[in-house]
């Protein structure tokens, strides 16, 4: 494994306008890493293995992942140093894809899981207690802006965070403005949902993820890292 071959992709951003047109699977998986292969190891790859007609995966838990975001988001949980702090889990699917890659790449992670639903919270803490090593994950029923506030009032950093709580632009653009305090330097935060027709559409006033994100994160402390599926990556950067 090799941390210091990182590759960016920034040739894959798209302008809000051009994500009127469906491009969720146009935009395939990418490495940031550089690693031997193209995937991290056979869980990793079977990931894809199994979709709905949809084309989101399926395995076995309800959610809205396509190929390409599960890959990134294995890949990222694998990858990067530090414990990992997720806003919006619903029923367990990316909470469990985190815990897959913790579980596979031996080393000592805790996952901080967060969803304001607590029906969905239960649901997400029985799937993911039921998989091996499931115990590393922590959730709590909270709202996310508020939690990354407190996060970041009690000094506590990760070096990967999965943001899936909201389409609203306003709970978005809360949450970014933020979340440098909670991201380590050189770690990563991946966007559910940011590329997706609704954003921009007016049929779908409460969609805003790509303008929360945009607005959000301060390019002192962000640089944009690619688009892999819907998923938009950034990179902590700065002081």
């Amino acid at each position: 494994m090799r941390y210091d071959n990182l590759m960016r992709h920034e040739d894959t951003l798209l302008s809000l306008e051009q994500t009127e047109t469906d491009h969720r699977f146009k935009m395939p998986f990418r490495k940031t890493f550089g690693y031997d292969g193209d995937f991290l190891n056979e869980a990793h790859r079977r990931l894809g293995a199994k979709v709905f007609e949809t084309g989101m995966i399926n395995i076995g838990i309800d959610g809205w992942l396509v190929p390409a975001d599960a890959y990134k988001l294995y890949e990222m949980a694998y990858c990067c140093p530090g414990d990992i702090l997720e806003l919006g889990c619903y029923r367990g699917l990316s909470t469990n894809v985190l815990n897959q890659a913790c579980g596979a790449n031996g080393r000592d992670q805790v996952i901080v899981s967060i969803d304001i639903d607590p029906v969905a919270l239960e649901e997400a803490r029985r799937q993911v207690r039921s998989q091996e090593g499931g115990d590393r994950a922590h959730f709590f029923a909270v709202d996310a802006e508020a939690s990354v506030r407190d996060l970041a009032r009690n000094g506590r950093r990760f070096g990967f965070v999965f943001v899936d709580h909201s389409h609203e632009y306003e709970h978005v653009l809360g949450v970014c403005l933020h979340l440098y305090r909670v991201v380590e330097i050189g770690g990563f935060a991946l966007f559910h949902d940011f590329n997706d027709t609704r954003n921009n559409l007016a049929a779908f006033p409460e969609y805003g993820v790509y303008q929360g994100v945009m607005e959000g994160l301060s390019p002192s402390h962000w640089a944009f890292w690619g688009i892999y599926g819907c998923c938009g990556l950034f990179r902590r950067i700065g002081a």
